[in-house]
């Protein structure tokens, strides 16, 4: 009797781990163009474009979630398209890919500035 329960409770476990490990598989990262970014190096460029974006009349006005994106997109549309494009950002996300944007807006050409 007490190796028939000992075995039901195996079974038991058993089959609670193949459905966290089903449940672990169904789970699906995101993958974005990774972009270097360096500090010292790119961060005054930043932050001059997203100052300069942040004054434009097409962003002024706006705010949260939405003003971020007009100032990501006035800063590199591309840039924005290559790592936004396919998922935007949505409310109460951590923006992950944000250094991969200021790595990219350190590699587009400076007169997009």
């Amino acid at each position: 009797m007490a190796v028939n329960v000992k075995l039901n409770v195996l079974i038991m476990v058993l089959i609670i781990l193949a459905a966290i490990i089903s449940l672990c598989d169904g789970v699906t990262q995101f993958h974005y163009k990774h972009y270097t970014y360096r500090k010292k190096r790119d961060d005054r460029r930043y932050k001059s474009a997203r100052q300069r974006c942040e004054m434009d009349a097409d962003c002024q006005g706006l705010w949260g979630l939405s003003q971020t994106k007009c100032v990501r997109k006035c800063m590199s549309e591309f840039c924005y398209s290559e790592l936004y494009g396919d998922d935007e950002l949505e409310e109460g996300e951590i923006d992950v890919r944000l250094n991969s944007f200021k790595g990219c807006l350190s590699q587009v050409k400076m007169e997009d500035f």
